[in-house]
Formats: C-alpha cells, structure tokens, sequence
C-alpha cells in the first residue's frame, strides 16, 4: 500500500510539473475576452509639460473585430493578433501600414501606436472601455453657440508657408461636431468632435493620418485655433465665416508643359510586366491615369470613386490605370503594399509602380507634367490620347455637397469621352 501511495503521489508530482502555470491560463481568458462596448482611444503627442491627445472613438464588437468611428466613417479592423504569454497583443489597420502594440488591462489599454510609412514613427496609445465622449467636457457652459457651416480658411497666416482652404462643420442640438477642411490638394476627411461654449475641437484617425484640429470663436466671430498632424506636424489657422470663397478649380493647377503633347510612361505592374499607354489595350479608349499612393487616405477616397466608375464604364470602353508612388522606394514594397490594397478596395485595373512618393522625385518619371502637386491627381485622356483635364486633389465624401459636385461632373466628363 505504501508503495502504491508514493508511486501515485510521484505521478502526481510530475503532472503538475508538466503543466502550464494556472496564471497563465488566466491571462489567456483576459487577452481572448477584450471588453465589448464602446472605446475611448488617445494619442499622446503632448509631454509633461504640455500635455496634448488626439482623441477617437472605436466599439469592440468582438474579439476579432473593431469599429473604428470618425463621423460617417467606420472603419472595420480585422486583422488583430494575441500573445498569450504577456497579455498583449496587436491591431493591424487595413490598407494603410500601421499596427498598435498594445497590452490587455480588461478595460484599459496601453501601448503604442507604429505608423510604418514614416521612419522611426510611433505615439503613445492608451485607451478606456465605456468612455463614448470623443472630448471630454472641461467647461460648465452647455449652451450651444450656432456655427456657420462654410468658412475661408487660411492654414499658417501671415508666413510664405500660408495656404487657403474652405472649411465645412456642421454644430448638432446636443453639441456634437462633424466637418472637414478642403485644401488644394484634397480634403482632410471625416472629422469629428464637439462645440463647448466658444471651444471648437474636431479630430480623425484612420490609420494613416491622425489630426487635431482646435480653435476659439472671436468676438468678431471668427475663428482662431491650432492644428497637429500626429506628433510631427503644428500649425496655426483663421477662418472668417464665407459662404461664396472658392479654392482654385482643381482642372487648372496641372498640366502639360510647352513641347509636350501627350502623357507617356512605362511603368511595372505587381506582377513585373510593364504597362504603356502605347500598348493595344488601350489604343482607341478613352483612359483615366490616376497618379496615387497605398499610403494616401485622400487617393482610397478617389480609388473607391473610380472602382465604380470603371465597374459600369468597362464595357463601354473606359480604361484606367493607377500609378503608385511609394514612401520606401522599392519594388518589393510596392508589391506587398499594392496588392493589399487591391484586394481591400476591389481594384481591377492595373496598378504600376512609378517610384518614389516624394514630388519633387516623382514628377521625374512624368517629365511632361509642370509638377505633381497632390496625391491623388486624375489625368483623363481621350481616345485620341488627348489629355482632356487633369485634376489636382480630390473633393472627398467628407466634403458631402462638393464630393457630390465633383462625382457628377467628373461621370459627366467621362461619359462625354465614351461618346466623342
């Protein structure tokens, strides 16, 4: 008996000495069951002195899904990874190449948030469950101030840097505030955020760009306010409220140089075959050149556009080839970053790599153009291979009327190419 009693105690010894730690076990459950509900995330960009957040909203619906909101948008986040061993775990967003590195504290993260397209780029991250106050009120006024809807905007007055916009914000009952600016060069998409008393503050992230805007009603009701763009980019702006102030028309701020007729290129495809404009394929078709970047949120707004476009104009006839200019300079890059982002949007026209993304760079490879001022620019040629405009930048459907405006006209300007 006794012999039996030692010879099941050592069994039972080296069973638990097999066994994983019951700790483990318990972290496991924590990292496997994120809290659901409704998230307030933060980007730190701010130090002890100056303490400053880009804040945003985000539901965990599971543990495999995450709904970004900014506005109008939801962006769905499904590519999320768990490490057992140490309760963390990673969100990488779709399309863009950014990722949060985060540790589990049920209803509490912390880590940081790596945006790849910038060399050495992170930012602080934390974030609190069942927090859905995009801005936390600091003041005791709950009055809602009316806010015009439409202003002239001018970002770093009073320097060579200054440049205009129109900026677009729409105040509800309850305080809450949506909007956007619309540049030159494109828009800065769904904003959102709040109206406390005179204190207007909207902010976005979508993976690729994360933005802060603030600013403060005047006595002589207009605006004054500052805005960052992650924790590389600040700068001042005014906005006087202006229903009638236009931004230059995006179809003349581009164009061909003197001694050019034509555009021209031969670029790779994903696959390492090269597309030209001289090739069959499109002798005879009237062809959008899109000159675009993985890494552009403004050019996923216009690709989602022309997806459409060339999904109900195909068969007519219409072309369309994207152009890709890359942050990293490398064909492999290219690759894995083009081909993520067509299979996420749908793409079925060509994509070609054209190098780098720096302008000043890429309008190298386009030598017939006076520059490549935005991504995404449009270049809509004929079936003469005559450029018949070219626009700089895109009106986004953050813009809501002017997206509008600028979807017609451009469905107008292709089904006039279709028909000639």
């Amino acid at each position: 008996m006794k012999h039996f009693l030692y010879f099941v105690a050592c069994l039972l010894i080296g069973f638990y000495a097999c066994s994983s730690p019951t700790t483990v076990n318990l972290d496991s459950q924590s990292i496997l069951n994120l809290t659901e509900g409704i998230w307030r995330g933060v980007l730190n960009i701010g130090n002890d002195t100056n303490p400053l957040e880009i804040p945003f909203n985000f539901e965990v619906v599971n543990d495999q899904k995450i709904v970004i909101h900014n506005g109008d948008e939801h962006i769905e986040v499904t590519d999320i990874n768990y490490n057992e061993k140490n309760n963390s775990f990673s969100i990488k967003m779709p399309v863009f190449g950014s990722e949060f590195k985060l540790v589990n504290h049920q209803n509490r993260w912390e880590g940081e948030w790596y945006n790849y397209n910038k060399k050495d780029y992170k930012i602080p991250f934390e974030a609190i469950n069942n927090t859905p106050e995009r801005f936390q009120s600091t003041g005791t006024s709950t009055e809602v101030i009316a806010l015009e809807k439409r202003w002239k905007v001018t970002f770093s007055p009073n320097t060579e840097n200054s440049y205009p916009a129109i900026g677009l914000f729409n105040i509800l009952e309850n305080g809450k505030a949506t909007g956007t600016f619309l540049t030159q060069t494109g828009d800065y998409r769904y904003l959102e955020g709040a109206l406390n008393g005179k204190e207007l503050k909207l902010s976005c992230f979508d993976g690729a760009h994360a933005f802060l805007f603030k600013a403060t009603l005047q006595d002589d009701g207009s605006l004054k306010g500052d805005f960052w763009s992650g924790n590389h980019w600040h700068e001042p702006w005014v906005a006087v409220p202006d229903e009638t102030f236009e931004l230059v028309p995006m179809n003349q701020l581009t164009y061909l140089k003197e001694g050019y007729d034509k555009l021209a290129f031969r670029f790779p495809t994903i696959n390492g075959d090269t597309i030209s404009l001289e090739d069959e394929r499109f002798q005879g078709k009237p062809t959008i050149v899109q000159i675009t970047g993985t890494w552009c949120p403004n050019c996923m707004d216009e690709t989602r556009f022309l997806v459409d476009v060339y999904k109900k104009y195909q068969h007519k006839g219409l072309e369309i080839i994207a152009i890709d200019y890359e942050v990293v300079n490398d064909f492999n890059t290219f690759q894995k970053n083009a081909t993520r982002i067509k299979k996420h949007l749908g793409i079925e026209y060509p994509i070609v790599f054209g190098g780098p993304a720096k302008k000043s760079e890429a309008v190298k490879t386009l030598p017939m153009l006076n520059h490549i001022m935005s991504y995404p620019t449009a270049i809509f040629i004929d079936k003469n291979g005559v450029i018949k405009e070219i626009h700089t930048g895109f009106s986004g459907p953050g813009t809501g009327d002017l997206y509008q405006e600028y979807v017609d006209k451009t469905i107008a300007l292709v089904e006039k190419m279709l028909a000639e």
